[in-house]
């Protein structure tokens, strides 16, 4: 029995490094894709043809590529109910960051059933509102949401 005690104190200590290496690599693959990014508030105003424009607000919570997490949006339509009359939305659901070719954006899919609405990886600050594709249309208007928390 003396015999194999070694063996097994080797076995156990053999064991316990692969667990510890498995470990590490697991949370190396769970590392968020945009860590300067999410999670993060941003916020802009984008042309509206009903009213003076539409405030987004869009908080973005931690997120990894191919993965659903949560992220609420505001929405208030400036002067939409009339002159000096804001009408406020507030909307939750899951958010996936994509990747196409070499663009990153992010998809927001609402528990409400709202439409999806999809936003390119301008930069670290910076996120605009686009198609399904990532292409953001050309325009001399604005459809940038800027980072506002760091």
């Amino acid at each position: 029995m003396r015999k194999f005690i070694p063996t097994i104190i080797f076995s156990a200590i053999l064991i316990a490094f692969v667990i510890q290496d498995h470990k590490e690599r697991e949370s190396e693959a769970l590392t968020p894709a945009t860590d300067q990014l999410a999670p993060a508030t941003y916020r802009g105003v984008l042309p509206a043809a009903d009213c003076s424009g539409i405030d987004y607000t869009l908080t973005l919570n931690d997120s990894i590529v191919g993965t659903d997490t949560l992220y609420a949006l505001r929405t208030v339509y400036i002067d939409g109910g009339g002159a000096d009359n804001d009408i406020a939305f507030d909307d939750r659901g899951r958010q996936q960051q994509i990747v196409l070719g070499e663009q990153r954006g992010y998809r927001l899919t609402s528990d409400a059933g709202d439409p999806t609405i999809y936003f390119v990886i301008v930069n670290d600050s910076t996120l605009r509102l686009c198609d399904s594709t990532l292409t953001a249309q050309p325009s001399e208007l604005n459809y940038d949401l800027i980072r506002i928390n760091q």
